[in-house]
């Protein structure tokens, strides 16, 4: 038996890279998962755009086509009043809420539900597993999940553990 008693989860974080496309105003993100399989998102400069599938692509190759072509149509729908509608029937939308602390907040809608997903200075993000009724809830758990990782935080700088 082990001299520590308890086993620990060991979650793998994925892999992810992100490319700004030549005259666009578009950053495409492609995360791998532990799978090997990846995934993309696209951003902005006013909001980030996610596909609504739950499926995702065999290999970078085939998640950078499918990004090419979400590219085309975010290019043909750039000057449509309708292109946020048009986006929210197959993706998530995310749009900055605001600065909270250190952390660069946004405000995820899929369609009529919402969540949060955070990013912090060095880049990494969090997105809730929770999904809530109105815009304001989910902001409201955002700012609770980072007073209490900025708590966490630093009881383990005096404590040394928690």
């Amino acid at each position: 038996m082990s001299s520590f008693g308890m086993t620990a989860a060991v979650k793998i974080q994925p892999i992810g890279f992100s490319v700004q496309y030549p005259k666009t105003q578009w950053r495409v993100n492609f995360v791998e998962d532990a799978s090997g399989k990846y995934r993309f998102s696209l951003s902005g400069r006013d909001f980030k755009f996610e596909p609504r599938d739950r499926y995702y692509y065999p290999s970078h190759d085939d998640a950078k086509r499918a990004a090419y072509c979400f590219l085309e149509l975010m290019k043909r729908l750039e000057r449509s009043r309708m292109r946020l509608s048009v986006l929210a029937e197959i993706g998530l939308l995310k749009f900055p809420e605001e600065l909270y602390r250190t952390y660069e907040l946004w405000v995820v809608i899929d369609r009529t539900r919402y969540t949060w997903e955070l990013t912090t200075a060095n880049g990494f993000c969090v997105r809730s597993q929770r999904w809530y009724k109105h815009p304001d809830t989910a902001l409201a758990k955002a700012k609770a999940h980072i007073d209490r990782e900025l708590a966490v935080s630093q009881i383990r700088g005096v404590v040394g553990w928690v």
